[in-house]
């Protein structure tokens, strides 16, 4: 079975995107991020054959159970840094030897389907699978069939986030299948390259349905998108 987690967090301002927020202020990160979950949720709503919303804090039940409607289970994050609740989710998951989990964030409203589904698909072959984010750590990691030890002592929020995986898979004698780099965005370099992104696929008229987050943008820039 292929499963499909999304890590989120409730959008409250002061405690999400709180780099970005340096920039923008807390509660247009706190909108900008609201509109990356509508987008996410709504692109890979059907992805994969069971979806789970891997929500926090645990107060947020309500909010999410809403956003979830039909299309997603709601598993809550335990506590824990990053790589705790991880580890949680994967054990939960990789139930049977045929079971191929992938878990991705909820920072890259761009991500497209395919990448998923590819994920899935090199999990037949691959133990593991890694999505390479441009920040150093990654977008997507995913296992079939048994729990790898992969996330403890990891320096997380960092450059290197991908480097040590990487070491930890290798050193669980797994095998390693990669998708293509792509891009999270969490600082307000990240937010220009999202800017002119959105722009070239309104243009392009790309099938992403990118109207929330292109609402968002409009506000905080006088340059319409």
């Amino acid at each position: 079975m292929n499963k499909l987690g999304i890590f989120v967090k409730q959008p409250t301002a002061g405690r999400v995107k709180t780099r970005l927020a340096r920039d923008i202020g807390d509660e247009n990160a706190a909108a900008l991020y609201e509109a990356f979950l509508q987008s996410v949720t709504l692109r890979f709503a059907a992805t994969g054959d069971q979806r789970s919303l891997c929500y926090a804090p645990a107060e947020a039940t309500p909010y999410f159970e809403q956003l979830a409607g039909a299309d997603y289970q709601l598993w809550q994050q335990p506590e824990g840094d990053l790589g705790a609740r991880l580890h949680g989710f994967f054990a939960e998951h990789l139930v049977a030897a045929e079971d191929r989990v992938i878990v991705i964030g909820s920072d890259s409203p761009t991500l497209p389907e395919e990448y998923i589904e590819r994920g899935f698909e090199l999990l037949n072959e691959a133990d593991c699978v890694v999505g390479p984010a441009a920040d150093g750590g990654y977008y997507l990691i995913g296992m079939r069939g048994r729990l790898l030890p992969i996330f403890a002592g990891i320096a997380w929020s960092g450059a290197t986030v991908l480097g040590q995986t990487v070491s930890r898979i290798v050193d669980a004698g797994a095998t390693l299948a990669m998708l293509p780099v792509w891009y999270d965005v969490d600082t307000a370099e990240d937010l220009r390259l999202l800017r002119g992104h959105v722009r070239a696929l309104r243009h392009a008229q790309s099938p992403l349905n990118l109207d929330a987050v292109a609402q968002i943008l409009d506000k905080l820039t006088d340059d319409p998108y």
